[in-house]
């Protein structure tokens, strides 16, 4: 029966003395750093998309033009949008896409990668604009091309969660010839690529 009622004694005391006191008067964030937690509940970190994404089309074009288009995800690449809300750190990323263009006329008249390295190429009036946009699109032109007897590309950038986009189109004649034109400006710059 001593022994009993040691244990009991020792469980009450010990029971007793861990009533979370010490605790009572600190916050959460405080509890969070002491276990280094604080990083992973104040930070949201999001990839736009979430996975590698490829889509591939092919033309024909009743002038001759058969034009490959390949667009892809660039999983190295991205535009990074931060903000705070709630004392939460979000970190959008959004990465960047590429398009690989193989325009053939009875022989290959085009092959490149259009993305925004591309366009600051032949354009570096956008460069302020390009650091904050990905590409969105790329396609044939089907009207103007057959109207111009020559390639037409439309292609499309795009500033995340704004209405903020850039067209270009560039033209491409049957010698392999290119101009790149930004249509978004009233001008209308062309710009040999």
């Amino acid at each position: 029966m001593n022994k009993f009622t040691v244990l009991l004694l020792g469980i009450i005391i010990t029971l007793i003395s861990c009533d979370a006191r010490d605790k009572i008067n600190r916050s959460p964030k405080d509890i969070l750093k002491e276990k280094n937690l604080l990083e992973s509940f104040s930070e949201r970190v999001s990839y736009f998309p979430k996975e590698y994404a490829e889509v591939k089309t092919d033309t024909i074009l009743s002038n001759g033009y058969h034009v490959n288009v390949k667009t892809f995800t660039d999983m190295k690449s991205s535009y990074l949008r931060q903000f705070k809300h709630d004392s939460i750190n979000y970190k959008y990323h959004y990465r960047d896409y590429k398009a690989q263009i193989v325009a053939r006329q009875n022989k290959i008249i085009f092959n490149d990668v259009i993305d925004k390295q591309y366009i600051l190429k032949h354009d570096k009036t956008v460069s302020y604009y390009m650091e904050t946009s990905i590409l969105k699109s790329v396609w044939v032109n089907q009207e103007e091309s057959l109207n111009q007897n020559k390639l037409v590309l439309n292609i499309l950038f795009t500033q995340p969660k704004s209405n903020t986009e850039k067209l270009f189109e560039l033209v491409i004649d049957n010698k392999g010839d290119k101009k790149l034109i930004n249509l978004t400006d009233l001008d209308h710059n062309y710009l040999t690529a």
